[in-house]
This record gives structure tokens, C-alpha cells and sequence, in this order.
């Protein structure tokens, strides 16, 4: 069964796109990084739509859905997703996967609503210290690319809000699988090996973690290496 809908949320419309028929499996919920429609995900969802049901959706602003005049920050993003989801009843347990800024997204919800998640994947995840500590080690080129890419969604004050507001977040014992791109020419050495040292601290946020490093992908894993990303998936979906 594949659907896909805009759904009134009350303060927009957001477009969604659901795969089910798997009546034993929990549902997985793609949360996208900075600015990207839920087209992103089409590397692997065909692959995840025969063992798993498959949630994917366009966030206020994006893609297929909406634009309304409330704030682009991870607090807001959370109530909207999970309205959306109420409202196409799909329902918990989900297995939340985020990738990037959704990563931040994803923290927040299991966090908040850790009875309706059975299990969390960050992909090359945002890290709450990236702009005050990782983003100096920039050369100044990458510096100015990453600081005027906040034209898409969120604001540059609104992704540092999101920063701060999934600061104290902690997912207790719900499983937990960080993947981190080995690749990433944009960093200096520096900036590299501080963005291992933040994707090591993310498997802090669980008693039940494990870290990947994906060597030969970059920032997309889900599109340079879709195979290790559907087998994090099964995994957990096993767990």
C-alpha cells in the first residue's frame, strides 16, 4: 500500500508519502537534513518498503508542503511532524532516522516522546557544539558556504536555536545507531577530527549505541553508501 497526501496541520499543509503493508514491522520515519525534500530518501526506500513500513514527508517550507509564518526551529518542526502523523494515522512505534539537521529533529522527538519510539539512527548528525566550535576550523571559503546556506528553511538564529533546544536531550535506553561519513573533503583535519570526537559523543545519549564510520561516504551516507544504512536499519529493526 503506497499513499501519499497534503495534510492540514493546522498552520499549513504538509506532504507526506507513506509505504505500509508490513503489518509486523514498525513504521520508519526519515527526518531529512537542511533544506532537502523527502525525494532524498529514494536510494534506499524501495529497498526498506520490502521488510519495513516507510514514512517520509516535506517539512514546512519544503518540497511539496507549505510555507506558514511560524518558526523553522526543532521544537516546532517536532509538533508539526508529529501532528502529521496523528493526522495520517500512522501510528507509534517508530524507528526515527535523521539525517544531517534532521538528526537534531529526530533527538528531540525520542526525547520528548520516548513512549512512541522504539529506536533512533543518526546519519551524519548534526552536533549541538558545530557552530561555536567546529565551524571556526573551517577554511574561511567552507566557512562562508556553511553560514549562507541558512536560506532554505530555518534561519541561521533558528538552526542555532534548535541547537540549544536539543542541548539536554537524552534517549535513556532506546537503541541508538550513529553513522558517520569517513569522506568529507570539505573539513580541514582539524574540523574532521573534531566532528568524530561530536559523532562519538552521540552515542552517549543512549545506554544501547553503536558507532559506524561509513569510510568511503561523505555527509549523504544514505546516498553514497545505501547498503550500510539499510543494514543499520534491519538492524535495529531486529533489536
Amino acid at each position: 500500500m503506497s499513499v501519499d497526501h497534503l495534510v492540514d496541520i493546522g498552520i499549513t499543509e504538509l506532504y507526506y508519502e507513506y509505504i505500509g503493508g508490513c503489518n509486523n514491522s514498525p513504521t520508519i520515519v526519515f527526518e531529512s537534513g537542511y533544506g532537502w525534500s523527502l525525494d532524498n530518501w529514494q536510494p534506499i526506500i524501495e529497498k526498506i518498503s520490502d521488510f519495513a513500513n516507510v514514512f517520509m514527508y516535506d517539512r514546512d517550507g519544503i518540497g511539496k508542503s507549505g510555507c506558514s509564518n511560524r518558526p523553522k526551529h526543532s521544537l516546532q518542526i517536532v509538533e508539526n511532524q508529529r501532528t502529521l502523523l496523528k493526522k495520517a494515522n500512522i501510528k507509534p512505534p517508530y524507528i526515527l532516522v535523521g539525517h544531517s539537521f534532521g538528526g537534531v529533529n529526530v533527538r528531540l522527538f525520542a526525547s520528548n516522546y520516548p513512549e512512541e519510539v522504539i529506536g533512533v539512527i543518526l546519519l551524519d548528525s548534526v552536533h549541538e557544539d558545530q557552530n561555536k566550535k567546529m565551524v571556526p576550523l573551517f577554511t574561511k571559503e567552507v566557512q562562508q558556504r556553511y553560514l549562507g546556506q541558512f536560506t532554505v528553511e530555518a534561519s541561521l538564529k533558528e538552526f542555532e536555536e534548535s541547537l540549544e533546544q536539543v542541548r539536554e536531550t537524552n534517549l535513556g535506553n532506546i537503541p541508538l545507531i550513529v553513522l558517520t561519513g569517513g569522506t568529507q573533503p570539505h573539513h580541514t583535519q582539524e574540523s574532521m577530527d573534531l566532528w568524530m570526537e561530536f559523532q562519538k559523543e552521540l552515542t552517549e545519549l543512549s545506554t544501547r549505541s553503536k558507532h559506524i564510520v561509513v569510510e568511503k561516504a561523505g555527509h549523504a551516507i544514505h546516498m553514497d553508501s545505501p547498503d550500510d544504512v539499510i543494514d543499520a536499519i534491519r538492524e535495529m529493526i531486529a533489536t
